[in-house]
């Protein structure tokens, strides 16, 4: 499976052999690391980006943000970076990354797909791709 996969790939770098609390991170926030089920391995967690919002990225980030949440080496967060651009919506003018935060969906390349709310549109493609 995927998650055996990675647990092998960080396993060398990250293998404890005594369980240990995890208290370096700040209140409120998650820990930056996850902390395996099947063993005491200890992994950094991966930050997802997709690059492009259109209808293939906007699906992909559907998929995606769909199965993040419950992959204990990755972020539940996954980014997805937007061209900005305005689109109408009920006769207003909006910004196309507002509008995918706020409904979670990107209704003008794949109208009518909810997207995960763990899905956050970034028009800056440096803020997108930081720790990704």
């Amino acid at each position: 499976s995927l998650s055996t996969a990675a647990s092998t790939t960080y396993s060398h770098r990250y293998h404890y052999s005594k369980p240990f609390v995890l208290s370096s991170h700040k209140r409120g926030t998650e820990p930056n690391v996850a902390i395996s089920t099947k063993s005491e391995e200890i992994m950094e967690k991966e930050q997802i980006c997709i690059i492009g919002s259109g209808n293939w990225g906007s699906a992909i980030a559907t998929i995606v943000g769909r199965n993040a949440h419950r992959l204990s080496f990755c972020h539940d967060e996954v980014r997805m970076w937007v061209f900005e651009e305005d689109v109408q919506i009920n006769e207003q003018t909006a910004k196309l990354s507002n509008v995918i935060n706020e409904q979670h969906e990107n209704i003008k390349y794949l109208p009518g797909v909810k997207l995960p709310e763990n899905v956050r549109a970034i028009p800056n493609l440096e803020e997108a791709v930081k720790d990704a």
